[in-house]
């Protein structure tokens, strides 16, 4: 593990809590999630931030949030909205932790490039999984994942 991840897994459940409450914040359609129900997604989206090698397993992971939150009806201007919203937070604590690790130089600047590129291809995952799963099939219908008692899962 590189010591920024190090340094932002110390805080995953602060950081977990500070994306919920800005998504609640700023997407009225996701104000029921819990840090339970984010804390994986955070996990898989530090994988893509960080540029491990598994950032292909965590994007699929994102894939599948899009298309399930497609099946459930959820838009998917809300679930990018709040996909940019929890990105917000994750950027500023990566920048962060690496200013705490690398000084302004070539370092940090690699690993901000990285927590950028990592904003766009999550949403990219999740937005075209939920473009995939939108198209008509059998007219089946899940609760969006703000829905009670439904917990999304990665796997």
């Amino acid at each position: 593990m590189n010591p920024v991840t190090e340094l932002l897994a110390e805080r995953l459940d602060e950081i977990t809590a500070e994306i919920v409450g800005e998504i609640a914040g700023r997407v009225p359609a996701y104000t029921g999630l819990s840090a339970a129900m984010i804390l994986t997604l955070v996990r898989d989206a530090l994988t893509v931030y960080t540029g491990a090698q598994d950032r292909g397993a965590a994007l699929d992971h994102f894939r599948r949030l899009g298309a399930h939150e497609a099946r459930a009806g959820q838009d998917v201007r809300h679930l990018e909205s709040a996909l940019r919203s929890g990105a917000r937070v994750l950027i500023r604590r990566t920048a962060n932790a690496a200013a705490r690790v690398h000084p302004p130089n070539t370092e940090f600047i690699a690993v901000m490039e990285s927590a950028f590129s990592a904003e766009d291809q999550i949403v990219e995952a999740a937005v075209d999984g939920h473009h995939r799963a939108a198209r008509p099939r059998n007219g089946s219908r899940l609760y969006p994942l703000v829905a009670r008692g439904q917990r999304y899962s990665p796997n």
